[in-house]
């Protein structure tokens, strides 16, 4: 077997000038507050945006998911150096079971990597296929079904807003989204 998500991404990282790590830590948080309303460092970040890409990959990425992830990661001024990394980076070798003990069943790095599939999936259009596969991935990561429905279509709202570039409509789903990953957690 070659390299892991962990062991690729730790490469990556340490790999990075210092201008380039900092502006890619800062893009990080940014991006994990905004989206999941808790804070990520880089590191946990692009795992779980690389496993999110593993998932994805079964579709046709490159038409819908690669530019919803561009997308995103444009939106959050991630570097240039992290975005081409994450575009290129070939998940064919890789499996989301070495996370395995950071996904337990319905924690919250299960629902965000559930809602970043779901979400990458919806510039693509989110058919019947990939939502089955989304629901099957929702309950593989101990997602009750309600809220594998809730968080599609959440993600389905969000990215229709972001294409429109309807940000006050982003802001509120955001707010949603934050509610609905909180919604059963006693913490």
């Amino acid at each position: 077997m070659g390299e892991s998500i962990i062991d690729a991404t730790r490469h990556f990282v340490a790999e990075l000038d210092q201008r380039t790590l900092t502006s890619a830590e800062a893009s990080a948080r940014e991006h994990t507050r905004l989206d999941t309303g808790r804070e990520m460092r880089l590191q946990d970040a692009l795992e779980l945006l690389t496993a999110a890409k593993l998932l994805a990959v079964g579709d046709d990425f490159d038409r819908g998911e690669a530019q919803g992830l561009r997308l995103w990661l444009t939106k959050y001024d991630m570097p240039d150096e992290v975005q081409r990394h994450l575009l290129q980076l070939d998940v064919s070798g890789f499996s989301i079971d070495e996370l395995s003990d950071r996904l337990a069943p319905d924690c919250m790095e299960s629902r965000r990597l559930f809602w970043l599939v779901a979400a990458l999936a919806s510039f693509e259009g989110l058919r019947s296929g990939p939502r089955t596969r989304a629901e099957v991935l929702g309950q593989r990561l101990g997602l009750s079904a309600g809220l594998t429905r809730v968080l599609i279509e959440e993600a389905q709202l969000t990215v229709s807003a972001v294409l429109r570039g309807d940000e006050p409509l982003i802001r509120r789903l955001r707010t949603l989204r934050h509610a609905i990953f909180e919604l059963g957690r006693s913490s």
